[in-house]
């Protein structure tokens, strides 16, 4: 057999590839208009926001022997300095952003690396683990961090990692966007080379160590994540909360796409911090706070505005509001609106409703007409046509853009592409939409909003989202992947067009005694962990490695026929195997 049709086997290796952050490649431009590129002005409230709060690269000493790398990247390096050498609080995205942390940090603070900390999974605060550690040091995260980041981007990886470079703002300009609103803007060419390590001391609860005299309390705190934690430095009452204190409203909900946060966890974690009564406060994006008295009142205000959003949609939802109504009308009240920590430049409060009120109630607001929809295609074809047609529309779009509003041009163009435009207004209908876009996006400060519709703009006229591309992934990395990881993608691959006539299984044998069992059942692809279910089907075949084998397989590390040949791959069954496995989607 070719190694191209054994290489079916590596149909797991898009699962692995995905939990890294993956990145994606733009495709040849064609016909791009001009308008996609235009300078446009950026709201003041941003503008002095990436000024003041983000900046310029820098280090400041905050505390005695505390410094802080702001402006690098997305996140904040916190490096504290002892006797006994630097423990250092997350590291970057990438290597590429983390070596000129390095090297500013070590100049204010020389010596070896003690230890490091992660206050959690994503990706810009882990990334450049290899800049900084090696095999020997002692890494620390929660016990939730191993599955907070294999999991992190899943099964929906494909439509994350769209969403994601949106968010981001895969080719939104400097001019456009001047920062995050948390930090440096993400470059995401350089996250395709990752130096995530793996953490070598995990805990739950609470957790302590001390590094030449200095003593690092750990605390387990979800927020953004539900593997955060924050450090305290007692001696110092110095307070690094990661993410669940930033300088701007909370991304109680991210519009890439993810498990809605924790908001009450995060309210709790919040409190937890004030009972310490910190003096510094450092958070791993924007600019560090120093006195009690001033920390204490921003972390209070700022859990007073989670909570008045999340109160709010109690409120509304029991008074018999949607989530469109909601969010709608829920704001802050006179106390908190103008509170500097709680502008919307990341977190937005109508997304944090809506996601609050669907983690709690669901998708259905109890409108009876929301039960049976009509299918969204014909429910658009209804409305153009009371609506005068496409042409009629796409003219009263052109009212409302030369109206300067985009928002109103942008919905009834929505509705003339859902409905099928007729292919000689294809185009037109498309170069406006871009124009919408970017027309909404220039008054927007919010940078995930901004960036979002930015970036689907430059889409229009650049062919859309392109495939993903595979990162380059570290040996320690690769060994650290969960095989349920590479397993657990296999039942959304399966192309039921191939499989819906069809009862057959196969069987995964892996050294040290781990089993998996692949079943396909009418279309349907049943992965299951040990023995298999009662009604299984003998197996038409049975694969015997070992995992480090299958891991390099999934990533290309080795070859499928390499592994034959070494004997660190056996298949019982081979052909058999190999039309199995061809029924399952093989691209990324």
């Amino acid at each position: 057999m070719s190694a191209r049709r054994v290489g079916t086997v590596l149909l797991l290796a898009a699962t692995a590839v995905a939990l890294l952050l993956i990145v994606r490649r733009a495709r040849t431009p064609v016909d791009v208009d001009v308008r996609q590129a235009r300078a446009m002005p950026v709201p003041d409230d941003l503008e002095r926001h990436c000024r003041e709060l983000i900046g310029e690269p820098r280090v400041e000493e905050v505390a005695p022997d505390v410094f802080v790398a702001i402006g690098y990247d997305l996140a904040n390096t916190v490096l504290v300095r002892t006797d006994a050498g630097n423990v250092v609080v997350d590291v970057s995205l990438s290597p590429e952003r983390a070596r000129p942390v390095h090297a500013a940090l070590t100049a204010a603070a020389p010596g070896p690396t003690a230890a490091v900390v992660y206050t959690h999974s994503h990706i810009d605060h882990v990334g450049g683990a290899d800049v900084w550690a090696n095999a020997d040091t002692p890494i620390w995260a929660t016990d939730r961090f191993r599955d907070g980041f294999f999991n992190k981007y899943g099964v929906f990886r494909r439509i994350e990692t769209i969403r994601g470079a949106r968010q981001f703002g895969r080719h939104v300009t400097l001019e456009q966007l001047p920062c995050s609103s948390l930090g440096r803007q993400v470059d995401i060419d350089a996250a395709l080379r990752t130096g995530v390590l793996m953490p070598t001391r995990t805990f739950s609860g609470e957790a302590a160590f001390e590094v030449g005299g200095v003593r690092f309390e750990l605390f387990e705190a979800p927020g953004e994540t539900e593997d955060q934690l924050f450090v305290w430095l007692p001696a110092q009452r110095v307070l690094l909360p990661g993410d669940n204190f930033y300088a701007a409203f909370p991304n109680l909900y991210t519009i890439r796409g993810s498990r809605p946060r924790p908001v009450g966890d995060w309210i709790d974690s919040l409190d937890a911090m004030r009972r310490l009564s910190p003096e510094v406060l450092v958070p791993s994006h924007t600019a560090p706070i120093v006195g009690e008295a001033e920390v204490a009142r921003r972390l209070t205000t700022y859990r007073d505005g989670v909570q008045w959003v999340h109160d709010q949609v109690v409120r509304g939802a029991n008074q018999g509001l949607g989530p469109d109504a909601i969010a709608a009308t829920t704001g802050l009240p006179p106390s908190l609106a103008d509170a500097p920590d709680l502008r919307e430049l990341y977190g937005q409060i109508d997304w944090s409703a809506r996601a609050i009120y669907d983690n709690e109630l669901g998708w259905f607001d109890g409108r009876p007409e929301l039960l049976y929809p009509l299918p969204p295609a014909e429910r658009a074809s209804r409305q153009l046509a009371l609506m005068g047609g496409a042409d009629r529309v796409i003219g009263e779009a052109r009212v409302a853009l030369a109206a300067d509003d985009p928002q109103w041009a942008l919905e009834l163009l929505a509705i003339a592409e859902a409905a099928g435009p007729p292919p000689e207004l294809a185009d037109e209908l498309s170069a406006l939409i871009a124009t919408a876009l970017q027309d909404r996006a220039s008054a927007i400060a919010n940078t995930n909003g901004r960036a979002y519709l930015l970036e689907s703009a430059w889409e229009r006229g650049n062919g859309g989202p392109a495939d993903p591309e595979v990162p380059e992934v570290n040996d320690e990395l690769v060994a650290a992947i969960p095989l349920d990881v590479l397993f657990a993608a296999l039942g959304p691959r399966l192309i039921p067009g191939r499989a819906m006539d069809l009862h057959e299984s196969v069987r995964f044998e892996f050294t040290g005694g781990e089993r998996w069992n692949i079943t396909i059942r009418n279309g349907v692809a049943e992965v299951v962990s040990g023995e298999p279910l009662p009604g299984t089907p003998p197996p038409v075949a049975t694969v015997r490695t070992d995992a480090d084998t299958w891991r390099a397989l999934a990533l290309g590390r080795t070859t499928p026929v390499r592994a034959l040949a070494s004997g660190d791959l056996d298949v019982d069954g081979l052909a058999a195997f190999r039309a199995f496995m061809d029924r399952f989607d093989r691209g990324l």
